[in-house]
């Protein structure tokens, strides 16, 4: 999963914060102290991005991050709780958030640093930390764990320019290493470069359809909703009933997974644009359909690879599937669409508002790569 954010420090107390503070001081100052400028993950020597490689295996993420302790995972989910989505910025106490992300990061979450990395990054008050170089440090924290994400999150620093002597070459790099270590949202930015029908090197893509494909597909089976639009327009390119129904699959299996995109996608498909020409993968306008996506997509554009929606064939199945009867209620919509959670896990802690907005598995998601902050449970972007 689905994937870094913001919070904290005008806190409960003053002595929270400064204990938080002075945890997150003292570890970067061993780092400075110990490390030699050359030895510092962000300067680690890769093997250099290869557009026209000849194999790819897939790994996945999970299997290759440390674990994470009961009580720093309820601190980072605290912290998601308290970063909804349905609130507005301006009112969400991104202090306390901070505080708790640090926590979890001082105990050993890979994805609370992932999170702090970003919302350090990002022009929040009450953040207690805007410094670059620290956002920096506790991704590098992460690499040293292991971590493909943050793997991912470097090489978009050295293509921004973060990192001193960065530039597309090294972020590459990067890119490629956090791909082969497990990292989906790598897996998605590169299966996108790579799925050109030739090489355009200015324009940053190239043709490599085969190690594209690969790549999309690993990250689609790690529970990657974004991966799954760019996987649709591949599968459907031999324009042939077959191909089409596969990409009406994978875009459908794409908003299960969150993808706002894949939503907007099949609202317009169902919406005739594309069958005059003969290219749309639909064979009938359906109206009811496309609205229907439509409301999903911007539910799903609203909560940014929060929402899960594994029972979407319940509520909105792929013809020739019938279609179920719908009140109009986008809420009903959704919610008939969410994970089913038992007694069991709501009586696990205190955060059942809004639990099934929360993914399972990585912190989150790979965010648009146009900016250098995130927000919700996404990852610090790269650019594009």
């Amino acid at each position: 999963m689905k994937i870094l954010l913001f919070c904290r420090v005008i806190c409960f107390t003053l002595s929270l914060f400064a204990a938080s503070v002075q945890a997150e001081a003292s570890w970067i100052s061993i780092v400075k102290k110990g490390t030699a400028k050359s030895d510092l993950p962000r300067y680690e020597k890769l093997p250099l991005f290869d557009p026209h490689r000849k194999s790819f295996t897939c790994v996945y993420q999970n299997q290759h991050v440390p674990p994470v302790d009961s009580q720093a995972e309820l601190w980072f989910q605290q912290a998601l709780a308290l970063d909804d989505p349905d609130i507005y910025s301006d009112k969400r106490d991104y202090p306390k958030i901070y505080q708790l992300y640090t926590h979890a990061a001082d105990r050993g979450s890979w994805k609370a640093m992932l999170n702090l990395a970003s919302l350090i990054l990002s022009s929040y008050p009450g953040v207690p930390q805007h410094d670059p170089e620290i956002a920096i440090e506790w991704v590098e924290k992460a690499m040293r764990l292991g971590v493909p994400d943050a793997y991912d999150i470097m090489g978009a620093y050295h293509q921004n320019g973060m990192v001193k002597r960065g530039d597309a070459t090294s972020a590459y790099a990067f890119f490629q290493r956090a791909a082969d270590m497990g990292s989906p949202s790598a897996m998605t930015f590169l299966g996108k470069q790579l799925a050109g029908t030739y090489d355009d090197p200015e324009g940053e893509f190239w043709g490599n359809l085969p190690i594209a494909t690969q790549m999309l597909e690993c990250a689609v089976s790690q529970g990657y909703g974004p991966a799954a639009y760019k996987l649709g327009f591949i599968y459907r390119r031999p324009n042939t009933p077959d191909a089409k129904a596969r990409a009406l699959r994978v875009l459908q299996e794409g908003v299960k997974l969150g993808c706002a995109d894949c939503a907007n996608e099949l609202s317009v498909e169902f919406d005739g644009m594309f069958l005059t020409d003969g290219t749309g993968l639909v064979s009938a306008i359906d109206k009811a359909r496309s609205e229907r996506y439509g409301k999903i997509g911007d539910m799903l554009e609203h909560y940014r690879g929060r929402l899960k929606l594994p029972n979407l064939d319940k509520v909105l199945p792929l013809p020739p599937a019938p279609l179920p009867e719908w009140n109009g209620d986008v809420k009903t919509l959704i919610d008939a669409a969410k994970p089913v959670s038992s007694p069991a896990t709501l009586q696990k802690s205190s955060l059942d508002k809004g639990r099934s907005s929360v993914p399972d598995g990585p912190a989150a998601t790979a965010l648009d790569r146009g900016a250098l902050t995130a927000t919700g449970t996404q990852l610090a972007p790269k650019p594009r």
